[in-house]
């Protein structure tokens, strides 16, 4: 689609050159350039200077006829009454003109189209000689001086429009491009992203528009910001209690422990103080993780080698696994897996799934971790974009579980903060429903795909992320 600059450029010309041409063309057909000194003489001078160059320089008369009929006028002379002179075949209008000069000297006839002038005139040996003149009528000349100057004015036109096209075209597309790339950046998350006002004299559409955009930009920055700021009293706020609580439980047990009476009442209490510790430490775990959400537009400065990054993973989850009589199968054919990442929060996601892995497998299970290499044809995905190679590479890790796995329904939903499936994973296990949201999160950062699927004994996680070169 032809963007503002262009659809106004070639409107203007368009036009601009239909109105040139057609005035070019109605000139040309109306009247040949010429000469200055034919073109400025009037019907009766021009019957005046033949008729002196009849009776004076007879010998110029063929030049005469000549420079006229270059200029659509014509020089007829009656042959019949004189050989010396220019003779020529006037066609039969001309022929009854010379007819009815024998009782007049002069004979005038017009239309609307061409005049025509006959007269008789003494020859330099005293005879009697018939000419006429048929030229372009006084209105057809008008008209041909008009279309002369509707050419200038149609040329000035066109300049003086092309160059206005063009000024207010950029103007245009200048600022409409900065709201754009303003309206771009806003959206993949640069909060920070103004329109730069220029002239804030000028109230015209677009300062109008950048001004909105800017208000709007300022109303959504300050938005996120009370709401990041929001969740962090609110954590705060929920820590302090917390704390308190988990000191005076303390105090409690203590207490307790002094008391020698061993009654039912005694054990209740134990077993109530038992209960709101545990209830405690959930929330405060569940804060810690809200708090540990990264920031999806988290810039990706590090570069990643899968391997080692789930082999350090790994190795810190082992003593979890061993006393869940868990083990590992990791399988990595692919000698240097790197990627461009946020280390940290990558460390993060990755983690989540292989922790998630451990806490529903079954006993004495083992948990298959994987990475494959896989090559993908973008033109076979749709994607057209000449400045993307034919061939991308990308990283496929796969972590599958031994445990009940998630329902059909289920999988589409678990990667939703706070999302748990009752039947087989909820609070007794642990879940809060924000580690997998944490990894979609983060993998949806490092433009890549987090996928669950059910593996027949167990839940399978596979995570996409392309190879270094592709970013």
């Amino acid at each position: 689609m032809l963007n503002l600059y262009w659809k106004i450029f070639l409107g203007f010309w368009l036009t601009g050159l239909v109105l040139g041409g057609g005035a070019i063309f109605v000139s040309q057909q109306l009247h040949p350039k010429a000469p200055l000194e034919i073109r400025g003489l009037s019907p009766a001078e021009l019957v005046n200077r033949t008729s002196f160059i009849i009776r004076r320089i007879p010998e110029e008369l063929n030049d005469w006829q000549t420079r006229l009929g270059e200029n659509d006028i014509f020089l007829y002379i009656d042959t019949s009454s004189s050989n010396s002179l220019a003779s020529t075949n006037p066609p039969a209008g001309i022929t009854k003109l010379f007819a009815a000069l024998d009782p007049q000297n002069t004979v005038e006839r017009s239309s609307f189209m061409r005049l025509s002038i006959g007269k008789l005139e003494k020859s330099p040996s005293g005879g009697t000689i018939k000419y006429a003149i048929d030229m372009p009528s006084i209105t057809l000349f008008r008209l041909r001086q008009l279309s002369e100057q509707l050419i200038v004015q149609i040329l000035l036109a066109l300049a003086i429009s092309t160059a206005a096209c063009f000024i207010m075209a950029r103007y245009l597309t200048r600022n409409l491009k900065q709201i754009s790339e303003a309206s771009r950046q806003l959206a993949e998350g640069n909060f920070d992203a103004r329109m730069q006002i220029t002239n804030h004299a000028a109230k015209d559409e677009l300062t109008v528009l950048a001004e909105d955009f800017n208000l709007m930009a300022d109303s959504v920055q300050a938005g996120i910001e009370n709401q990041k700021r929001l969740v962090r009293d609110i954590s705060h706020e929920l820590r302090s209690p917390l704390a308190r609580l988990q000191i005076a439980l303390e105090l409690a047990r203590q207490s307790g422990s002094d008391l020698n009476s061993g009654s039912q009442r005694q054990q209740n209490n134990t077993q109530a103080l038992d209960r709101i510790e545990t209830e405690a430490n959930r929330l405060n775990e569940m804060i810690g993780q809200l708090l540990a959400i990264p920031d999806k537009n988290a810039s990706l400065d590090d570069i990643v080698e899968l391997g080692e990054l789930i082999t350090a993973i790994l190795d810190d989850n082992q003593i979890e696994a061993n006393n869940k009589q868990a083990s590992f199968s990791f399988t990595n054919r692919i000698e240097e897996a790197l990627v461009r990442a946020n280390a940290t929060q990558l460390h993060s996601a990755l983690e989540n799934i292989i922790r998630n892995a451990i806490h529903y497998t079954d006993e004495c299970s083992s948990i298959e971790i994987t990475i494959e290499r896989e090559e993908i044809n973008c033109a076979a995905t749709g994607n057209k974009k000449k400045d993307v190679p034919l061939q991308q590479i990308q990283f496929r890790i796969t972590v599958t579980d031994n445990g009940p796995g998630v329902p059909k329904d289920d999988l589409e939903t678990i990667f939703e903060p706070f999302y748990r499936v009752d039947r087989a994973r909820n609070r007794k296990t642990g879940g809060y429903g924000i580690g997998l949201a944490i990894v979609h999160r983060v993998i949806n950062g490092h433009r890549g795909q987090v996928i669950a699927k059910n593996s027949g004994h167990g839940l399978r996680v596979e995570v996409v992320l392309p190879e270094l070169a592709d970013l």
